[in-house]
C-alpha cells in the first residue's frame, strides 16, 4: 500500500467508468458501524466515510510552530504523516493521515494530485476526508463523483502485472500556503501472506515534518518486536483489558539530508516498525507449502534436455545447463494476482508457456535440479534493502525476490535464474548484494549471508593501437575492448540486442566525437565466450585528423574510457551515510601510438599510483623508439564505501580523475617540416597546372 503526489503524466491514463452511488451501514471488521456511500466505476468498489472508530483523531494546528524546522522552509512543510492499525481478532485495518503544505508556486500542481493505491481483489478503500484549509478554516474537498480509478500497472514495462488500482483525486483551485489533507482506510491484505505482515512508517523525511507516528493495536497478550532504522525513540506501550497498543510518536522532525548514491540496504530516514513476534523459522514454515515437492513429467522437448544434461560430467556442469536454460529460454514475466503475488505457478506450466516471474523460475530450476541430483531449494532475499533484513522483525513481507540454493561437493552456491545472458561458472557469480537470504527448506532457522566471491571476476580492459601516417594527417585505429565478469553480462544483453549497422554506427559515433571525422574500415566484431564469461569487440578506423596542430607541435587527447565510472564523483560529495561504489574487479585501459619517423614525444616517461581501501590506481607512460604507450590500470577491491571512509575515498579518487586523461604533445623536426612544406607546394603547383585552360 502507498500513496504519493501524482505526476501530470497520470492523468493521460486514467479509466472513466459510469458512477453508481449508495448509502449504507458498513461494519468495519467488529468495529461500531458507521454511514458510508459506496461508490462503482467499472465493477470496482469504493467507499467514502469516516474513519474507523479505533482510530484517535487529532485536530491539525493551523500555525506551523515558529520554533519548529521548517518555519521558513521554502519548499514543502510536512505537517503530518500518521498511520494506525488494528490488529485486532483477525482485522486487518490501516488508515493514514498525511497533510503537507507547498511553500513554492512551483509545487502547487504537485500539491494538487492524490493517489491512493490498493488492490481490489483483496483490499477495500475507504476515503475518509480530502480537505483544504484557507483563510482560517478547513474546506471539504471530498467529491466523489470526480474520483477516477485508474488501472495503471506501474510495473508492467517491468514485465509485472498485479492487478492493483489507484484511486485519483485531482484538487481543484489549490493556492500557495494551502494547506492540503486526506485520510483514507484500508481493510484487507493479500490472504497468502497469512498474517505475516508488519506495520512501518517513516518519523522523519526529506521535508521538515510537525508530526508524525505509527500506532498498532493487538490482542492482549501478543508478544510484539521491534525494529528501527536511524532513531533511538522508545515506543509507547498501553494494555487494555481489549488491546495491546504500541506506537512511536516524532513532532517537530527537522528535514532529512538525503546523500543518494547509498547501497541498496542503507536509507537515510528515522524509521519504525511494529510486528508480532515471530522466528524465521516461522517464516519458512509459511513458505515450504508454496513449494512443494513437483514430481510430474515435463513435456518431451525438456524431459530430452533433463537427459542430456543426467549426462554431463559432473554436478557443476548440470547446475550450469539447467540453469542457463531457464535463464534464456524462459521468459521474465510475472502475474502476480491474487495467490500469485507469493505462491508460483507449477513448473510444468511455467515450462510450458515459457514465461515466469522470480518465484516461478525458482522453482522451475529447483525442481530441474533435484532431477539431476543436485541439492537445491528456492530461497527469499531483498532487492530493495539486502543485508538490511538481517535486523529487521521476521516476516514474509520482507522479501521481494526469489533465488536458488544450490550444493555441489559440500559447496554452496547462489544462483538467480532471472538473470539472462548470464555466463561463466555459476560458482563465481557475485550476488553479494542481496546480503541475506532465506532458503525455504525444513531446518532453516536463519538468514544465510551471501558472500561475495574471493576473487573479482568483472571488469574492462580496453587496448587501443594508434598508427600515424607520413603525412601527418591521418591514423589508423584498432581498438579492442574485452568484457568480464557481471559487465560481461550486462553488456552482452546490451550489445547482442542490436542490429549490426546501429552497433557499428553507435561505436563509429563515440569514436567521431573523440577524433574527428573518421572511416569504418571493419565493423565491429564481436566475440562471445560464454563459458569463461568473456565478452570481446574489436573495432578498426581510419582517423581522418586526430593529431590538433599547436605551432610546429601535434597534440592528441587521450582518455580512459575503460575507467568510465570508476571515477566518477557522487551526486553529494559532502556526505554523512555510506556510498555505493561499481563492481569489484579490474579496469585497464592502454593505449599504443606507432609515430611516423621523425616525430619526437615532448613529454617524459611517467609512473605514478594512487591508492585507497577501496581501490588501487597506476597510470604509466613510456616510450620506446617510435612507441608511445599510455596506460591506465584501476583494481577496485570494494564496491561500497563505509561512511568513516567516504571522504578519504573521494579525496582519494579526485587525485585519479586529474589522471584518467592525458595531452600528448609531439615535436616535428625542422627538416621534416621543411619536407612538408615543400611537399604542399608541389602539390598546389599541380593543382594550379591542372586548372589552366588547355589551347
Amino acid at each position: 500500500m502507498k500513496h504519493r503526489i501524482l505526476s501530470a503524466l497520470i492523468l493521460s491514463a486514467l479509466l472513466i467508468g459510469a458512477l453508481s452511488l449508495t448509502t449504507v451501514a458498513v461494519a468495519a471488521d467488529g468495529q461500531a458501524a458507521a454511514s458510508a456511500t459506496e461508490h462503482v466505476r467499472d465493477g470496482v468498489r469504493f467507499e467514502t466515510g469516516a474513519e474507523p472508530a479505533f482510530v484517535i483523531r487529532r485536530e491539525v494546528p493551523t500555525v506551523w510552530d515558529p520554533k519548529a524546522p521548517g518555519a521558513d522552509d521554502r519548499r514543502w512543510r510536512q505537517w503530518r504523516y500518521d498511520v494506525q492499525a488494528d490488529r485486532r481478532g483477525g482485522r486487518d485495518i490501516v488508515y493514514r493521515d498525511v497533510v503537507y503544505q507547498p511553500r513554492t508556486a512551483s509545487l502547487i500542481g504537485e500539491a494538487g494530485k492524490i493517489e491512493i493505491e490498493f488492490n481490489p481483489e483483496f483490499q477495500a478503500l475507504r476515503i475518509n476526508r480530502v480537505e483544504l484549509f484557507r483563510d482560517g478554516h478547513w474546506q471539504n474537498r471530498l467529491v466523489p463523483n470526480k474520483i477516477s480509478l485508474a488501472r495503471r500497472e506501474q510495473d508492467f514495462e517491468q514485465n509485472m502485472t498485479n492487478g492493483s488500482v489507484s484511486a485519483l483525486i485531482v484538487l481543484e483551485d489549490v493556492r500557495l500556503d494551502d494547506i492540503v489533507r486526506f485520510a483514507y482506510t484500508v481493510t484487507g491484505s493479500n490472504p497468502i501472506l497469512g498474517g505475516q505482515t508488519s506495520d512501518t512508517a517513516l518519523l522523519g523525511w526529506r521535508n521538515p515534518m510537525l508530526e508524525s507516528g505509527l500506532r498498532v493495536l493487538y490482542d492482549p497478550g501478543v508478544d510484539f518486536a521491534l525494529h528501527r532504522e536511524n532513531t533511538e525513540m522508545k515506543p509507547t506501550v498501553r494494555r487494555t483489558a481489549d488491546a495491546l497498543e504500541v506506537s512511536f510518536r516524532a513532532e517537530r522532525s527537522p528535514a532529512v539530508v538525503a546523500d543518494e548514491g547509498y547501497p541498496a540496504w542503507y536509507q537515510p530516514y528515522p524509521m519504525a516498525t511494529i510486528a508480532p513476534k515471530r522466528r524465521w523459522t516461522d517464516v519458512v514454515a509459511w513458505g515450504m507449502p508454496l513449494y512443494p515437492k513437483y514430481d510430474e513429467a515435463f513435456d518431451e522437448d525438456l524431459e530430452r534436455k533433463i537427459a542430456q544434461w543426467r549426462a554431463l560430467p559432473d554436478d557443476a556442469a548440470k547446475l550450469t545447463a539447467a540453469l542457463r536454460s531457464v535463464q534464456n529460454d524462459v521468459r521474465y514475466f510475472g502475474v502476480e494476482i491474487g495467490d500469485n503475488t507469493h505462491k508460483p505457478n507449477s513448473p510444468g506450466q511455467v515450462w510450458r508457456s515459457r514465461y515466469g516471474d522470480c518465484k516461478d523460475k525458482a522453482w522451475l530450476l529447483s525442481t530441474l535440479l533435484g532431477r539431476l541430483g543436485v541439492e537445491a531449494v528456492p530461497a527469499l532475499v531483498s532487492v530493495d534493502r539486502g543485508r538490511a533484513i538481517a535486523d529487521f522483525v521476521p516476516s514474509a513481507s520482507v522479501f521481494d525476490h526469489v533465488i536458488v540454493r544450490a550444493k555441489i561437493g559440500g559447496e554452496t552456491v547462489w544462483v538467480d535464474p532471472t538473470i539472462d545472458q548470464q555466463g561463466g561458472d555459476p560458482r563465481k557469480v557475485d550476488l553479494s548484494d542481496y546480503g541475506m537470504a532465506l532458503p525455504v527448506v525444513a531446518g532453516t532457522d536463519a538468514l544465510q549471508a551471501i558472500p561475495a566471491p574471493k576473487q573479482a571476476n568483472a571488469g574492462v580492459e580496453m587496448y587501443e593501437r594508434i598508427v600515424a601516417s607520413e603525412n601527418n594527417q591521418s591514423a589508423v585505429l584498432d581498438v579492442e575492448t574485452v568484457y568480464t565478469g557481471s559487465i560481461a553480462d550486462y553488456q552482452r544483453r546490451r550489445t547482442l540486442s542490436q542490429r549490426d549497422e546501429d552497433l557499428s554506427r553507435h561505436y563509429a559515433e563515440y569514436y567521431s566525437k573523440r577524433y574527428g571525422e573518421l572511416e569504418i574500415l571493419d565493423k565491429p566484431a564481436i566475440e562471445n565466450d560464454l563459458e569463461r564469461n568473456v565478452l570481446r569487440v574489436r573495432e578498426r578506423y581510419r582517423l581522418k585528423a586526430p593529431f590538433r596542430v599547436e605551432d610546429s607541435l601535434r597534440v592528441l587527447n587521450a582518455f580512459a574510457d575503460a575507467l568510465d565510472g570508476t571515477n566518477e564523483l557522487p551526486e553529494y560529495v559532502v556526505r554523512s551515510g555510506p556510498l555505493n561504489y561499481v563492481a569489484r574487479g579490474r579496469y585497464r585501459h592502454e593505449t599504443s601510438i606507432v609515430l611516423p619517423e621523425r616525430w619526437q614525444p615532448a613529454f617524459r616517461p611517467e609512473n605514478s599510483t594512487v591508492e585507497s581501501p577501496t581501490f588501487r590506481f597506476q597510470r604509466k607512460i613510456e616510450l620506446a623508439d617510435r612507441n608511445v604507450k599510455l596506460v591506465y590500470d584501476m583494481t577496485v577491491d570494494a564496491s561500497e564505501v563505509p561512511a568513516a571512509q567516504v571522504a578519504s575515498h573521494l579525496q582519494e579518487l579526485r587525485k585519479v580523475r586529474e589522471k584518467v586523461s592525458a595531452t600528448l604533445r609531439f615535436n616535428i623536426p625542422a627538416a621534416s617540416n621543411d619536407a612538408q612544406r615543400q611537399q604542399r607546394l608541389r602539390a598546389l603547383l599541380e593543382e594550379s597546372v591542372d586548372g589552366e585552360e588547355k589551347p
